[in-house]
């Protein structure tokens, strides 16, 4: 976990793993087709939250398949025998059109990426190199989008290798198992006021301050990384600033109402959250001559202190706060950022007080008879 606190506190937590398996029916033919499963890791149009059901595996039209198979002692030259083919859910089992057959005398080799066919247009290709990295899968122009219009790129990054055609004749053919990760990152908000008394209306907030130009991946890995890091991606050209409404109109909150507590604040979650290309936003502090910059909130918030007569009332529009260290999005991965909204309390002190420092200059006797 880490945390950071200004005005605004920002949170962040691995994404927590689970596992998902649907069990499918076997081919039994003389001639035994290849079949294909999948089973779902850590997983989140938007967020892929698993194999069948809503917001699925399957929902999103399932995966695309690369496989290729050796001969004659595992030789060098590989065949291709599926080319980004479309494995989709469909009777309760996963099928592809023109099915393809095991060979006994073969080994084979298999890689997927999902969602099919990807909103935001972006494109698959595959290592076909022989050799270590054989069977890494680039995608090219991923974005950033809200989860609601989001691609949510998963990745069968260990493939299924070394599969033996010997192992799947007659009754015992087993399906080719797709264990999928994340590649993108999932980032959420909540919001909460540890103020002693009164209520916070939030009527506007924004985040800036990161880069929400297209973006490649390219896998560098048969396994998910085991911290937060984003290496495997490249924003593709001049950054393009970034810029999303979370709270106001057109949002999944038009306002909220946060009731203060110093001691057991309330987080409320947005409404909004988003799939973001793995990234880092770097902190810059600022200086003589230099402005500070880093990710950014701006907020707007009306503050009652909910005194039963005359309470006090005020607004305070565009607040920003900065988060002050580098904030990494990473991949798969899942980071939260709680925002404290509070204004801060006008105080007072007395340093010192005077004495009577200045004379009044001499004066005419007084005689009183």
């Amino acid at each position: 976990m880490k945390k950071s606190y200004l005005m605004i506190a920002a949170a962040a937590a691995l994404f927590a793993a689970c596992a998902e398996k649907d069990t499918f029916k076997d081919v039994d033919n003389q001639e035994v087709a290849i079949g294909f499963n999948a089973i779902t890791e850590n997983v989140t149009k938007a967020a892929i939250t698993g194999v069948t059901g809503t917001n699925s595996l399957a929902t999103e039209g399932g995966f695309v398949v690369y496989g290729y198979k050796t001969l004659n002692s595992w030789q060098a030259i590989a065949q291709t025998v599926f080319d980004e083919k479309n494995v989709y859910y469909e009777n309760n089992d996963w099928i592809y059109q023109g099915l393809r057959f095991w060979d006994k005398n073969g080994k084979y080799n298999f890689y997927a990426v999902a969602p099919y066919q990807p909103t935001d247009q972006a494109t698959y290709s595959i290592n076909s190199t022989l050799g270590n990295s054989f069977g890494y899968i680039t995608i090219t122009g991923a974005k950033s989008n809200k989860y609601s219009a989001s691609d949510d790129y998963l990745l069968a990054r260990a493939g299924a290798k070394d599969v033996l055609g010997s192992a799947h004749t007659g009754a015992s053919n087993p399906d080719v198992p797709f264990s999928f990760n994340h590649v993108m990152a999932k980032v959420e908000f909540a919001l909460k006021s540890t103020l002693a008394s009164g209520t916070v209306t939030v009527t506007a907030l924004k985040m800036t301050g990161w880069n929400n130009d297209e973006a490649t991946f390219v896998q560098a890995s048969a396994s998910t990384p085991s911290g937060i890091e984003c290496t495997e991606w490249t924003l593709d050209n001049t950054p393009v600033a970034g810029d999303i409404d979370l709270v106001g109109a057109n949002t999944g909150n038009t306002q909220v109402v946060l009731t203060c507590s110093a001691t057991n604040a309330q987080a409320t979650t947005l409404a909004d959250w988003y799939i973001m290309v793995p990234q880092t936003i770097t902190y810059t502090a600022p200086a003589a001559n230099v402005t500070e910059a880093g990710l950014t909130f701006t907020v707007t918030y009306t503050y009652n202190d909910g005194a039963a007569t005359n309470p006090y009332i005020e607004t305070f529009t565009d607040q920003v706060a900065i988060v002050p260290s580098d904030q990494t999005w990473g991949t798969d991965s899942h980071t939260k950022y709680t925002l404290d909204i509070k204004p801060n309390v006008i105080n007072f002190d007395v340093t010192t007080i005077a004495g009577f420092t200045n004379d009044g200059g001499l004066q005419d006797d007084v005689t009183v008879h």
